[in-house]
C-alpha cells in the first residue's frame, strides 16, 4: 500500500496521536497507527475509525521499526510524529537525559529520514513532526524537554531544503497547554488554571484542535508551506 493518501502516525495511543489519527481517518487517509505501548488502545481505535492494525515498536531503533512497517507492504506518503515524553526536572537537579534526547529527538528525525526516503520514490510526501509552544519560547522547570522540541523545529527548517526539490514538505505543530486526558497527573488543577489566565482564549486547546492543524499540514492543500512552525497555543503569553 503506497500514495499520498497513507498515512503513518507513531504515539498512536497517546491523547495527541490517537486525536490526530481520528483527524486523518476523516479526512479520507488510510491510517497506520505505531506505538510502544497501549498496543490495545490503539486497536480499539483503529476498529473505531477504519485504520489498519497498528504496528508495535520501539521507536528508539528506527531501523527495526521500519522493518515491522515494511513487512505490512506500507509505504507512507505521510508522516506525522507525535510520539515523545515530557520531564519536569530544574536544571540545577543533576540528571541523565540522554533518553530523552533519544526518544524526542533522535528517534524522530531518523524515522523521518527513513520514511522520507520512500516519499523521493514517490515525488512527494508530508512530514509533519508534533513540537512544543516550550521550543520557542522555553519552559520553566523542563528546560531538557523544552529543548528537545526546539531541536525539532531547528531539524524542520533545514530538512525541509533536503526534500524540498521532491515534493516533500517538513513541518512543525506546536501545541501550547492542552486538556489532559484521564487520569493524567502531568499538571496539577491549580497549574492548568494559571496557564489558562496567560491564554487569550482562556482554556486549554483540545486534542482536535492541534490535530487539525496537522491534518492541514499534511493535507494536499499545504503544499507551499514547508519548514515552519505552527504554534497552535491561543495566543498564549508566558
Amino acid at each position: 500500500m503506497t500514495g499520498p493518501r497513507v498515512a503513518l502516525v507513531t504515539g498512536a495511543s497517546g491523547l495527541l496521536g490517537a486525536a490526530i489519527c481520528h483527524a486523518l481517518a476523516d479526512a479520507g487517509m488510510t491510517v497506520l497507527p505505531v506505538c510502544h505501548q497501549g498496543v490495545e488502545r490503539a486497536a480499539e481505535l483503529s476498529a473505531k475509525i477504519g485504520a489498519l492494525e497498528p504496528v508495535q515498536a520501539d521507536l528508539t531503533d528506527p531501523a527495526a521499526a521500519m522493518g515491522r512497517i515494511r513487512e505490512r507492504g506500507v509505504v507512507p506518503g505521510v508522516l506525522v510524529c507525535a510520539h515523545g515524553r515530557t520531564l519536569r526536572r530544574s536544571v540545577l537537579t543533576p540528571g541523565d537525559d540522554d533518553g530523552l534526547w533519544d526518544l524526542n529527538v533522535h528517534s524522530v528525525t531518523r524515522l523521518a529520514g527513513l520514511v522520507g526516503k520512500g516519499m523521493l520514490r514517490q515525488r512527494g510526501g508530508r512530514i509533519v513532526l508534533v513540537g512544543s509552544r516550550a521550543g520557542s519560547v522555553g519552559m520553566p522547570g523542563q528546560a531538557e524537554y523544552a529543548a528537545t522540541k526546539a531541536a525539532l523545529s531547528a531539524w524542520a527548517a533545514s530538512a525541509a531544503w533536503d526534500f524540498g526539490r521532491f515534493g516533500v514538505t517538513v513541518n512543525v505543530v506546536a501545541p501550547g497547554a492542552v486538556q489532559p486526558g484521564p487520569g493524567s497527573s502531568l499538571y496539577t488543577e491549580e497549574e492548568n488554571r494559571a496557564v489558562t489566565e496567560r491564554i487569550a482564549l482562556r482554556r486549554l486547546a483540545a486534542p482536535e484542535e492541534v490535530a487539525d492543524a496537522v491534518a492541514f499540514l499534511a493535507g494536499p492543500r499545504s503544499g507551499y508551506i514547508t519548514g515552519q512552525t505552527l504554534l497552535v497555543d491561543g495566543a498564549a503569553r508566558w
